[in-house]
């Protein structure tokens, strides 16, 4: 047993330490450091229950020659005990923090950095191809207790308590709430730079002018309202990049959410506002991760918010997708959530991961249900997973309970899968269960009753592509012989919101037009995927046709050029610059037009005639097994061999890669978390 106890003599302690930093700089080595760096969180992990004097000399004896530069700290606060305590805060555990610093990275964030403002597209270029497929974790890791100046972590510690005594509300926090929300140099892997003074001379002012009272909760909020104008913020996820780091977002809003949410940090911290960062590692609802920030309120609740959202501070608000579990980066180690964990190689690494903290608590409250799992089971701990095409993503462990595991504090309305980690990988060790109504719903197929489905998507069709769909509502499609239109009839008006992705509409013109123009509804840009143009109502085969004439695309984006509008691809589509703009397709010569295929903005996620699907249901330890594969000949599929409460996915084997889980409730679809 590697755990350290105060009963360890000196020499022992020694001696143990030595081998500490050997097998440390084992695993540092840059060959394998990436391939073992959850194997180094684990073992750093074990050492969390050694005493501050313990850690401290832990984290001195891992520098090496640096340590003369950490001990220059320490001789620095020796007779400020407040300061002293906070620098061994901070180097007690600087051995789990890291960044990378490189030329290539540097090239990298040279391009990203030429996005423009508001909108985030780089032109494709030689130099941007070039970097797209950059692995920054190619790069060395470079750890921060070989290489923290003592210059550096004094002016860190020298400005944070500077900044901390100036604010009124710094009373209402505690000394360990300093530490973990305001002191700390760093958010993630970012270069180890000075930051703290830039940014409060930059924002400081700015505080002043939105706010001067004394309420910590008014001045965060005006602050947060004008960070969203303060620069347009670019959101661009053209590469894979480490924390873009402090100095770099001052200069450059630009990147994904966690480039705001650091931006976000930086500003707040450097003003003494307590505020940090929460997290879902993938939500259900659109196959993503997220992070926003949150502030400790003085009631010692932690209030989220966004500022890209700029909506008010309030518990447990984020953006309303399904979470499953929520997360905090901390600075400091966190207390094991089972004694064991940590060390368990068979867990994910998400729960063996000490500098995360599990809040799903605060923002679902505390709950616990019994679930049952395979008798086979004889590990300590099952893993809990969240459904995704390409396999499960663990996201917490429940401890195991004879033939049952008791999961605590889990969002309800999500699906998760228990999970055993079989040689490397998880593998369903139960039916998959959700919580609903405070009770625990188990998938079990039934294999005696069958039900049947009428099968419209293998997606959920999200708020924000229905409104895309409905805002065709009110467009015309307009027939001429004249390329002006000057004369003109209207071939079709779309009267109501269309509910599917491809639309057939008919159409009984006059007499036969050579030119056709989508015109969108008064005050609304046009989002067209696709229209196509047939001399018959039963004809398959559309009339040859060309966008000729047209607005210019948003924001002159390419990917949106009139082009788009037939080219064949429904995921691809023609979006106007202005309001009210046009485009006109040429069909070479004057043609009857009875039918009007009309395919709005959309996901593609329908079902769609030609392609071929594959049905599944999930079997527990046995996994998903096939219900038979079909060539879909209309808008929908038909299975009438469902086993009853079964869970089930279908895959579209001919394109596409959004999928996800649903079950059937009242005879219908029923996507989780879209009830």
């Amino acid at each position: 047993d590697l755990r350290m106890s105060r009963g360890l003599g000196d020499v022992y302690k020694r001696q143990l330490l030595y081998r500490l930093k050997s097998l440390y700089y084992y695993l540092n080595n840059d060959r394998i450091m990436h391939r073992n760096f959850f194997l180094i969180v684990v073992f750093l992990s074990l050492f969390s229950c050694m005493g501050t004097e313990d850690r401290l000399e832990w984290a001195l004896t891992l520098a090496g020659e640096n340590r003369t530069e950490l001990e220059k700290v320490l001789q620095y606060y020796k007779d400020d005990s407040l300061k002293y305590k906070a620098a061994c805060f901070l180097i007690e555990n600087m051995p789990y923090h890291y960044g990378y610093e490189d030329a290539r990275l540097d090239s990298v964030k040279a391009i990203l950095a030429t996005a423009p403002l508001g909108d985030g597209y780089i032109p494709d270029s030689e130099r941007k191809r070039k970097w797209k497929s950059f692995n920054y974790k190619s790069l060395p890791i470079l750890q921060d207790v070989q290489r923290m100046t003592a210059a550096l972590l004094i002016e860190n510690i020298d400005v944070a308590f500077e900044t901390w005594n100036r604010v009124s509300w710094a009373k209402y926090y505690s000394f360990d709430d300093f530490c973990e929300w305001i002191l700390p140099y760093r958010v993630g892997d970012e270069p180890l730079e000075s930051w703290r003074k830039a940014y409060y001379d930059h924002y400081h002012p700015i505080l002043d002018s939105l706010y001067q009272g004394e309420n910590i909760l008014e001045a965060a909020d005006a602050l947060n309202k004008f960070l969203k104008y303060e620069t347009p913020f670019s959101p661009n996820s053209d590469f894979d990049l480490p924390h873009l780091g402090a100095k770099y977002l001052l200069k450059y809003r630009l990147g994904t959410c966690k480039e705001t949410t650091d931006h976000t940090v930086y500003i707040f911290r450097s003003l003494g506002f307590p505020v940090g960062i929460d997290e879902y590692l993938y939500s259900p609802s659109n196959q993503n991760s997220h992070v926003w920030n949150i502030l400790k309120n003085t009631d010692g609740k932690p209030l989220s918010f966004w500022y890209m959202d700029s909506r008010d501070l309030a518990v447990g608000m984020t953006d309303g997708r399904k979470k499953g579990k929520v997360y905090r980066m901390q600075y400091g180690i966190q207390e094991e959530k089972y004694q064991g964990v940590y060390k368990d190689n068979s867990t994910p690494s998400v729960v063996r991961n000490p500098l995360l903290k599990d809040v799903t608590e605060e923002y679902f409250g505390s709950n616990e249900y019994p679930v049952r799992i395979d008798g086979k089971v004889k590990s300590k701990f099952v893993a809990l997973g969240i459904f995704t095409p390409f396999g499960y993503v663990p996201v917490d462990v429940a401890l195991r309970d004879g033939d049952q595991a008791i999961v605590r504090n889990i969002e309800p309305g999500v699906i998760y899968q228990p999970l055993c980690n079989e040689k490397g990988l998880f593998q369903p060790c139960g039916y998959p269960f959700m919580i609903k109504d405070d009770t625990v719903r188990t998938f079990v197929p039934d294999m005696d009753k069958n039900v049947s489905l009428s099968i419209k998507r293998k997606y959920p069709l999200q708020n924000h592509i229905l409104e895309y769909m409905s805002w065709m509502t009110g467009s015309k499609i307009e027939g001429s012989n004249d390329i002006n239109f000057r004369n003109k009839e209207i071939l079709y008006c779309i009267a109501d919101t269309p509910r599917v992705n491809v639309n057939f509409y008919p159409s009984n013109p006059s007499r036969p037009y050579r030119y056709v123009r989508f015109v969108p509804r008064d005050g609304w840009r046009a989002e067209v995927a696709e229209l196509a143009f047939y001399e018959n109502i039963h004809d398959d085969v559309a009339i040859s046709s060309k966008a000729i004439l047209g607005c210019p695309p948003v924001d002159g984006n390419p990917a949106h050029a009139m082009d788009k509008a037939n080219d064949g691809d429904w995921l691809t589509f023609f979006f106007s610059e202005e309001a009210n703009g046009t485009v006109t397709f040429d069909l070479q010569n004057p043609a009857w037009i009875r039918k009007i295929l009309f395919v709005p903005r959309n996901d593609d996620n329908f079902i769609t005639p030609g392609n071929s699907y594959e049905l599944f249901y999930q079997d527990g330890v046995m996994g998903w097994r096939s219900l038979g594969k079909q060539i879909a000949t209309t808008y929908e599929l038909i299975h009438t061999n469902i086993p009853e409460g079964a869970l089930l996915w279908l895959r579209n084997l001919t394109r596409g890669k959004e999928e996800q889980i649903f079950y059937i409730e009242e005879g219908k679809q029923r996507f989780v978390g879209y009830e």
